[in-house]
């Protein structure tokens, strides 16, 4: 339990609050007890990657293809709630969230599922039709054009100049 800090000044303290999950989150995570030896992050975290709840999963995935295509399937990544964008294409965000977690959070395993996707795939032209009706390319229906990191501008002139040296790094001496 902590002393409430008024205006968020340690030196002027209210009174005390119980430890406890915020009621706003609601579902199971409110029945979970927090035993007075505890601070509850084993219940928070229990609960942040429970089956039931696929928020963190959503999240996660929606950060991975934000990281490849420019823009998230919710475009608003720091805002899931009511104020968020919806997502453009929900049954995608739910099964790319399905294999993150059958997959045990492994983040590169859905890396590749990303990249080996049709999405990811297709080429960068421009279709006025579909330019007509889907400006934005919500819809997927070209690959957008992004800026290069760099480090993958170094990669691909190492390659095309042959200079690539592709044996796996070694442990930090």
């Amino acid at each position: 339990d902590a002393r409430i800090q008024i205006k968020g000044d340690p030196k002027t303290l209210g009174p005390e609050a119980p430890r406890g999950f915020l009621k706003v989150l609601g579902g199971q995570l409110l029945d979970r007890e927090v035993a007075a030896s505890t601070s509850g992050r084993v219940q928070l975290a229990e609960w942040l990657t429970d089956r039931d709840n696929p928020l963190a999963a959503r999240v996660m995935v929606n950060r991975i293809w934000q990281y490849h295509f420019g823009k998230g399937i919710v475009q608003t990544p720091n805002d899931f709630g009511t104020r968020g964008r919806r997502p453009t294409h929900p049954e995608l965000l739910d099964f790319l969230a399905s294999r993150f977690m059958e997959s045990g959070w492994s983040v590169k395993a859905m890396h590749k599922v990303v990249m080996l996707s049709r999405a990811y795939q297709m080429a960068a032209q421009d279709n006025a039709s579909d330019a007509a009706i889907d400006p934005a390319n919500d819809l997927l229906w070209k690959f957008d054009q992004r800026r290069l990191s760099a480090e993958e501008i170094r990669d691909s002139m190492l390659t095309v100049s042959g200079m690539l040296d592709p044996t796996p790094g070694e442990a930090h001496p």
